[in-house]
């Protein structure tokens, strides 16, 4: 069953990756000279290169024949690094009416790079489809070079589906038969098995915008035209008419720098289009932003000028502090921070900011350093500024003022040399909270838009309404949180898990399928369709910081809209350790289907340790290990890319002791996540991002209960990975 998650919150940009690259208008990196094959990644029409995209690159392609449909996600995750997730259409014979959808994942890497002024081409090998039943399962080794600067020409030696005619013997033994089981595993036994075939491929770039390919393919489509004897339920596939031999030929056009389209027609028989676009993360629309400049810093006056200020009497009045206060957080406000206190002494100043606008916490730190030089008197010459997530403080950075004064016009690096980052001190003594600041109300009525992907059935699904928001704060760390919402339009519907209707599943009072697995995700059509208000979200947190590297919370409320109970997490973090440590315990219980406020009989207790490691250069990793919602036990690795700008892209595995059986389609659980701030796109700074989670399938093994604010989301814009990754911003 598909995921369901709602992947955008402002009807601003679709959640299917293809309408979030178009809805962007984002300048990539020029994919002249860089085709994309018709399987989403560089190459000839059906045969890869060894080519790379710029790095970071993501993109999508659509391709569309009579033989198949196939879109494709692609992501240059390191220098030579490409992976691919797929979802194809294969139409059924003529005798069997309709089509199924197969689930694919590529990676290809590049062991050695072209020598441009020598004989040496790039080299790369790759693994197609290589996970699971999949029916375009290939493996390759592959060279490309460019021969002049309009011809380029690959060549290299395939296996699996780019050997299905024109093989040349089994040098690494008989490939085996393809998984006829539940699918999802990586099919390692039969990679670089069976027959091997050469392929070839000429790209020629007539103009500055069309290219022309012709390519020599082992790839025959033996399971799309029926030809395949041993073709993974071929008696099913389509039936139409063989390939009269083994040349490809197509055309790209690019348009603009990161849109291609194309055609093709293969062995002379099949035609087909494709539509591809790119974009790179570090080639913005507006790499500056659109916020106004900040604030210049304000240099203090001699000393002869403002003997009173210098002598540190006027921090010493018990008025000033007050009137300091107010003026610096009026002035911080119209930047788009909270100040939630401050701390002033004759020679210090200690200010804790909440960020609001800025993607980047450097950009919120940098301005609020130039404020405090405006606001403040002439005796305080050490700055700290704290920054607090869901009210507790996370780490501080101490500035010299001297320095801020003097390093003003200068690289951001100057200044991150002269600063000092340490783990925010959650009791300063003197902290003056700001007055009015609590109790503090907010809410927002806005639309959205909720999808469930990869549906076997109905690839996209999707529910369109109305949206209220609020957040209430009482306190520091107590936060009130909720949605309402109310459908207005969509195909989602209720629906029943398996081949039972909603009243036949609602008839068996049991939340358990026919092998004793609780059905803690299989079942989430069940809340889906409700022309009533729902409460997707309501809960009450506390938030609390113990010592300077332990945090806190507790969590009681309806968490999502299939589970509601407690939840407490404890972390620790240093501000400049890369790695952090965390633990959290739930006790859940399901949610009703559609009464907002009653929950069914399915109750569990959930709980994983959690260690958290940033490597540096944006990449991190995650591993989550103990009981899920349907009582296995295992764990949940992840590993994601951070870029300079708030873009996040990564990808994790779940493994639980639950049987591939008991689990199904796909064996294990997996899927991407992405994240987009929308000002990366827009220019304008703000928090809010696009993207979310997506999984070829959601089935009841390796599920974990869905929690907004669990803690390392919420402090790590603060500590020193996050802050100096975006460092660059700091003067901005």
């Amino acid at each position: 069953m598909p995921s369901h998650s709602t992947l955008l919150r402002r009807l601003l940009a679709s959640t299917l990756p293809v309408s979030l690259l178009l809805a962007s208008g984002a300048q990539a990196a020029p994919l002249i000279g860089d085709n994309m094959n018709s399987y989403g990644l560089p190459g000839g029409i059906d045969t890869p290169s060894a080519e790379m995209l710029p790095d970071g690159t993501l993109g999508a392609t659509l391709a569309y024949s009579e033989l198949s449909r196939r879109n494709t996600l692609v992501f240059q995750a390191m220098p030579r690094v490409t992976v691919g997730l797929r979802y194809s259409r294969i139409d059924l014979n003529a005798d069997r009416r309709g089509y199924i959808w197969d689930r694919s994942f590529d990676i290809r890497f590049q062991f050695l790079d072209e020598d441009p002024d020598g004989w040496r081409p790039a080299v790369a090998v790759g693994l197609q489809d290589f996970m699971g039943t999949g029916i375009f399962s290939a493996e390759y080794l592959v060279a490309t070079k460019t021969i002049n600067p309009r011809l380029r020409v690959s060549a290299g030696l395939g296996w699996g589906r780019l050997a299905s005619t024109g093989g040349m013997g089994s040098p690494f033994g008989d490939r085996p038969d393809p998984d006829s089981g539940t699918g999802g595993k990586p099919n390692v036994d039969e990679w670089f098995r069976g027959e091997v075939a050469p392929f070839v491929s000429a790209t020629w770039q007539a103009t500055d915008k069309l290219s022309l390919t012709a390519e020599y393919s082992g790839d025959n489509h033996a399971c799309e035209t029926g030809v395949a004897e041993d073709c993974r339920r071929a008696a099913w596939l389509s039936d139409h008419d063989e390939l009269k031999n083994k040349v490809n030929l197509g055309f790209t056009y690019s348009f603009g720098d990161n849109y291609q389209v194309g055609g093709y027609l293969l062995g002379g028989k099949q035609a087909g289009v494709q539509f591809s676009v790119a974009m790179n993360p570090r080639q913005a629309p507006y790499p500056s932003g659109l916020e106004k400049g900040p604030a210049p810093v304000r240099p203090r006056p001699a000393h002869s000028a403002d003997p009173d200020g210098w002598s540190g009497a006027r921090a010493a009045d018990p008025t000033a502090q007050p009137a300091i206060q107010k003026a610096l957080g009026d002035a911080l406000a119209k930047e788009g921070q909270t100040l939630e206190g401050m701390v002033l002494t004759a020679n210090r100043a200690e200010v804790r900011i909440r960020n609001t606008r800025y993607i980047q916490q450097a950009e919120a730190v940098g301005r609020t350093a130039r404020l405090m030089t405006r606001a403040l008197p002439p005796s305080v010459e050490t700055l700290v500024i704290t920054s607090s997530g869901a009210g507790v403080p996370t780490s501080s950075l101490t500035l010299r003022r001297s320095d801020v004064e003097r390093l003003e016009n200068t690289e951001a690096g100057q200044i991150a040399n002269a600063a000092v980052l340490t783990s925010a001190d959650p009791r300063p003594e003197g902290f003056v909270y700001s007055p009015e600041l609590y109790p503090r109300l907010r809410w927002a009525l806005q639309p959205y838009l909720s999808t469930s992907l990869f549906d076997p059935d109905d690839p996209i699904r999707y529910e369109v309404g109305a949206e209220a928001v609020m957040r209430y704060e009482l306190m520091p760390g107590l936060i009130l949180s909720g949605k309402l919402r109310q459908r207005a339009f969509g195909s989602t519907r209720q629906e029943a898990p398996g081949n039972m209707t909603v009243d036949e599943y609602e008839s068996l009072g049991s939340d358990y399928d026919e092998n004793g697995v609780p059905r803690v995700r299989s079942d989430a059509r069940m809340y889906s369709g409700n022309k009533r208000p729902t409460i997707p979200e309501l809960t009450l947190n506390w938030y609390a910081k113990p010592t300077e590297t332990l945090y806190s919370r507790v969590s009681v409320g309806m968490f999502e809209r299939a589970y509601g109970g407690v939840s407490g997490e404890m972390l620790w973090w240093p501000s400049n350790s890369p790695l952090a440590l965390g633990a959290e315990i739930n006790r859940v219980r399901k949610r009703d289907f559609e009464d907002a406020f009653s929950f069914r009989d399915y109750e569990v207790t959930t709980g994983h340790l959690s260690a958290y490691y940033q490597f540096g250069n944006g990449f991190s990793a995650q591993l989550d290990a103990g009981k899920y919602l349907a009582g296995d036990n295992g764990a949940t690795l992840t590993l994601t890319r951070e870029f300079a700008n708030g873009w996040r892209l990564g990808a994790w595995v779940t493994k639980t002791d639950m049987s591939e059986e008991d689990f199904g389609e796909g064996s294990f659980d997996k899927g991407v996540n992405i994240s987009i701030p929308l000002a990366w796109g827009t220019g304008d700074p703000s928090l809010r991002r696009v993207g979310g989670s997506l999984r070829s399938l959601s089935r009841d093994g390796g599920s974990r209960v869905s929690i907004d604010g669990r803690l390392y989301e919420t402090v790590r814009d603060g500590q020193a990975g996050d802050l100096y990754q975006g460092w660059g911003r700091f003067w901005r």
